[in-house]
């Protein structure tokens, strides 16, 4: 894998001198860590159990530690391997097996750590009054209108159709005895 913004032809060839046929070469010409990289998802997609993925450097192959990890699960889960040139690691070889399920761990982390964030976010949103997700569906008077007429034992579908809302929102603003 190649990027242009480098000079695609001095990685191609060390690709090639590493033994990778020139028609299995791939180059990306998108810019920037958020670009479009269509070369890299068709390798990707293309990958099967024992294909090793030879890149010249790992900033080559992904745009971010995060990118990385993920990819990395991609080749864990269809069994490829990775080797990276300028970095020397081989995932083939018994001395960077490891590399892989390190990226697992890091994405594992990653997912801790982002939803940590939004637990503590959320928190201290509500802390501050504020509540999430969608406005409720019915005006706190059409909710206790639906209250009062389930109480005086109307249908949740009658009350439904006089409100003009789904069965199921007028379930979600009842406070039904347990």
């Amino acid at each position: 894998m190649a990027s242009a913004t480098d000079d695609a032809a001095d990685q191609v060839a060390r690709l090639q001198a590493e033994g990778v046929p020139t028609e299995r070469i791939r180059v990306d010409t998108s810019l920037g860590t958020r670009g479009a990289r269509p070369e890299l998802e068709a390798v990707l997609g293309d990958l099967r159990r024992g294909d090793v993925l030879v890149v010249t450097r790992l900033d080559r192959l992904a745009s971010s530690v995060l990118h990385l990890v993920q990819v990395g699960q991609r080749l864990r889960s269809v069994g490829a391997e990775l080797r990276s040139l300028e970095e020397d690691v081989d995932t083939t070889s018994d001395s960077d097996a490891g590399v892989l399920p390190t990226l697992d761990l890091l994405a594992g982390l990653q997912r801790t750590l982002v939803s940590a964030s939004t637990r503590a976010g959320l928190d201290a949103a509500r802390a501050r009054g504020r509540r999430g997700g969608r406005p409720p569906r019915l005006s706190a008077e059409a909710a206790a209108e639906a209250q009062r007429l389930y109480d005086q034992g109307r249908s949740v579908t009658e009350i439904a159709e006089k409100l003009d809302v789904p069965r199921t929102t007028v379930y979600g603003h009842l406070r039904r005895p347990t």
